[in-house]
């Protein structure tokens, strides 16, 4: 025969079961977007714009010194910072570097998502003041490059911070 404590506990335990297998086939709620904290669309598209500009800033800063901090890397993530690492391991491979500096000529806002967790962004480069050198120091820059270059990228604002995940070559030669 049981004792008192043991029939509370095994009626409590049974109970904790069925609560356990209720819970376990109830749909998970959909996850809602964490709040960026933007207030309008025009202050994501600024701060957008801001993390692209500051991922061209240390573009540039780590042509001069390879040292620099932030490295670019840090504001790319997925298929967009592999194609970056791929091509900086193809230059290095080739014995090759760019110097000098790209420039934001222009800026379009593109879209929003209506959680302002993202937004896309045109962007005008200039590269006209860049060339691509040798080990020597020989310019070796494809006479076919064209310097300007309008891009949509994708930026997005995660709990981890906010990245660049795609870019895309819309047009050359103009913006």
């Amino acid at each position: 025969m049981m004792s008192h404590l043991a029939r509370t506990l095994a009626s409590t335990l049974a109970a904790f079961a069925v609560v356990g297998a209720l819970v376990g086939c109830a749909p998970s709620p959909e996850p809602t977007p964490t709040p960026t904290g933007f207030a309008s669309e025009a202050e994501a598209f600024e701060a957008a714009e801001a993390t692209y500009r500051a991922y061209v800033d240390a573009t540039n800063a780590q042509r001069m010194d390879p040292l620099h901090s932030p490295a670019p890397e840090s504001f790319l993530r997925g298929e967009l910072l592999e194609s970056e690492l791929e091509f900086d391991r193809q230059l290095k491979a080739e014995v090759l570097s760019i110097v000098g500096e790209t420039v934001i000529t222009d800026v379009e806002y593109a879209a929003i998502d209506a959680n302002l967790t993202s937004a896309d962004v045109n962007i005008c480069l200039d590269s006209s003041q860049t060339t691509i050198v040798d080990e020597s120091g020989n310019d070796v820059t494809p006479s076919t490059r064209e310097p300007i270059t309008l891009i949509s990228t994708t930026v997005v604002w995660t709990p981890s911070g906010t990245a660049i995940t795609s870019s895309e070559t819309l047009k050359t030669g103009q913006c």
